[in-house]
């Protein structure tokens, strides 16, 4: 009688259980075609840090929102993918990725050397031999120690036509033609630059024969399972999913503002469900071996006052002795977060296509799923 009673309690247990966590799929998770299919199911968090969740963001946010632990996921969108339709947004709708385009080039270029294609400490005049900055390497441009100049200060100045959107050679051939002073020697400083990624991908096609977005695709996006990721000027027919434009208060920006053509540095499209993939990819070793990724996660200079380094195409970031790896983004609207911290497992993604919506409680959330 009591192994049967407890049989029963157990078994009810376990229904209550399933009750309060209900499984959770991601949306293109049964797809069937040539990218990595998840085979995963998560779990609900708890009621109260649901709400606790939804309270770190302003009632009239807008964008999509992803947080994951430990086989427990999160998922909401707030808002309107069109203003003036009031369609709301849905969790595939698509985002400029801005400065979060840098994990991926990152990664790109990390597989490179990984597979002893190139070197992070060669010269970058080694595969590009026109441009003519010496003992400038690979590992420098990818933490932002180059000391090149920034070709964001020049474009408006040499780009006479605006209507025309620039691309990675034009830039290239501006610095071979023009050479630009650099700000310092290579490795003197750490000195953000979007110069270094707008480079990398002109140095990926060289070595490889392959272009960049098509790289990228096939050693990244297919073995992630990100179906909704592309690159400005190269979406896929399979992308069906809504493309957001970036907004200025209520103002739209111009969707084809003629830098988004420069990629690496920017310019790369993707949902919250498709970085959520990245990072799971990237915890699973199944973009890179660990050693090699450990390198990408390891500061390159010593942690400022407020806790902040640079890795190599990821920002680190120490929140109560936690590290953080991530990076975040702006660019003509859109704002960007990609928080990971693989050691506990965590994992949190925001999208926004306007700044007022950017201003959420970032350290609230971090702490909070630090101490779950």
């Amino acid at each position: 009688m009591f192994r049967e009673a407890f049989v029963i309690l157990l078994v009810l247990s376990v229904l209550v259980s399933c009750q309060q966590s209900p499984k959770q799929h991601l949306s293109h998770s049964t797809v069937q075609d040539s990218f990595y299919s998840y085979p995963k199911t998560f779990y609900s968090f708890k009621k109260k840090d649901q709400t606790f969740f939804s309270s770190c963001f302003e009632k009239d946010f807008n964008g999509s929102i992803l947080v994951y632990k430990k086989n427990k996921l999160y998922k909401s969108v707030k808002g309107y993918n069109d203003l003036n339709k009031q369609q709301k947004l849905d969790i595939n709708d698509v985002f400029q990725m801005a400065s979060v385009s840098k994990t991926i080039t990152s990664i790109a270029i990390l597989q490179l050397h990984q597979n002893g294609v190139i070197h992070l400490d060669s010269q970058v005049s080694k595969y590009l031999k026109e441009l003519n900055y010496p003992h400038v390497t690979v590992r420098h441009l990818l933490s932002h120690r180059s000391g090149l100049a920034n070709y964001m200060y020049y474009t408006d100045t040499f780009w006479k036509n605006k209507l025309k959107v620039m691309n990675n050679q034009d830039l290239y051939h501006f610095f071979i033609k023009s050479k630009p002073k650099v700000y310092t020697a290579p490795d003197v400083s750490f000195s953000y630059n979007n110069t270094n990624f707008a480079l990398l991908p002109i140095l990926l096609e060289r070595v490889t024969g392959q272009k960049f977005p098509a790289y990228v695709e096939d050693s990244i996006f297919k073995v992630a399972g990100m179906r909704n990721s592309f690159f400005y000027g190269h979406q896929p027919s399979r992308i069906q999913s809504t493309l957001l434009t970036g907004r200025f208060v209520n103002e739209l920006y111009e969707p084809n503002y003629y830098l988004n053509g420069i990629l690496g540095d920017k310019s790369f499209f993707s949902c919250v469900e498709d970085m959520f993939m990245f990072y799971d990819a990237l915890k699973e070793g199944r973009l890179l071996d660990k050693s090699i990724q450990d390198v990408a996660f390891q500061e390159t200079y010593k942690p400022n006052v407020y806790g902040g380094s640079y890795g190599l195409g990821f920002r680190i970031k120490y929140i109560e002795g936690e590290k953080w790896v991530y990076h975040n983004g702006w660019w003509k609207g859109f704002w960007t977060f990609f928080w990971t911290n693989i050691e506990k497992d965590i994992c949190l993604v925001v999208l926004t296509n306007n700044k007022k919506s950017s201003r959420f409680k970032l350290y609230d959330l971090l702490t909070n799923l630090n101490n779950l």
